[in-house]
């Protein structure tokens, strides 16, 4: 299958490049704008029918919640627009498309995990701009597969823009990190997410789909595990309200369940704790 992969300099786009292409298949690595900037609505049809993809997987986006709320401009032109002429440029050479959405569609009020037949309904730009793409993927673009995932966390990608590896070299200065108590989600392993994606890809299984690793917890329980794990000190993660750190609204609780993938791929998704073991040994394999 030959693949082209937006935001393949990415934490989640690359793992996803670089296991496509480990699984055989031929795999073109868009890495951002400067090679093409996918709000160019007449460039990205020039390269897809250039290239004629069997999939693409776009991975692509403005991620950085805050930074989403200060300028919802720029937001909707990346994360919507550029959203609509990817889907425009599938359809129209017959491609199929994975669209890599979130759990900030929801609202976060609910007390239990969301599924994918949740109405939704968004709190902040980030998640009403990835919504909104979700939308022009469904209109535009038929055969799709919507994936919905929680708070990743990977060995790639930049390390001004990798969570994980930020937090490391904060920790190593001795710094002590702020941490949500009042946010949970689902924390998910983008070598599990890229994992799934290629096997959903392969089939012709369209639809909306929540992929994360199981179970939910705190930025706080999350980070606090990181630190351990890696030999830091529990003193270096600090409890704290989202509402005292952040500038964007957060969601309470958008810790999602699949009704979907599991059934319809005969695949599951392991707890999260279990993710993060495996990360930290591949981790400290490379460092």
């Amino acid at each position: 299958m030959k693949v082209i992969v937006t935001g393949a300099s990415g934490l989640l786009g690359e793992e996803i490049a670089g296991l496509f292409e480990s699984k055989g298949h031929e795999v073109i690595r868009l890495k951002g704008r400067s090679q093409l900037d996918l709000r160019d609505l007449e460039s990205v049809v020039r390269l897809v029918g250039d290239i004629h993809p069997d999939a693409i997987v776009h991975a692509a986006a403005i991620k950085n919640v805050d930074e989403a709320e200060k300028d919802p401009e720029t937001t909707y032109l990346t994360n919507t627009v550029a959203t609509r002429n990817v889907a425009q440029a599938a359809r129209m050479f017959g491609a199929k498309m994975v669209y890599i959405s979130t759990d900030a569609v929801f609202d976060g009020e609910k007390e239990t995990p969301y599924h994918e037949f949740d109405p939704v309904g968004p709190i902040n730009v980030y998640g009403a701009s990835k919504l909104a793409g979700e939308q022009v993927v469904k209109e535009l673009c038929e055969r799709h597969f919507i994936v919905r995932t929680g708070l990743l966390f990977g060995l790639k990608g930049k390390i001004e823009t990798n969570m994980v590896l930020n937090l490391f070299a904060r920790w190593r200065k001795g710094e002590v990190i702020p941490a949500a108590v009042n946010q949970r989600c689902s924390n998910t392993y983008t070598r599990d997410l890229a994992r799934a994606i290629e096997i959903m890809a392969n089939t012709e299984y369209y639809g909306t789909y929540h992929i994360c690793n199981k179970g939910r917890a705190s930025r706080y329980e999350f980070y606090s595990k990181l630190c351990t794990m890696a030999g830091y000190s529990a003193d270096l993660v600090q409890p704290a309200q989202a509402a005292a750190i952040r500038f964007a609204r957060r969601h309470k609780n958008t810790a999602m369940i699949s009704l979907l993938y599991k059934d319809t791929f005969k695949d599951e998704m392991s707890d999260w704790e279990d993710a993060v073991s495996r990360f930290m040994e591949e981790y400290k394999k490379e460092n």
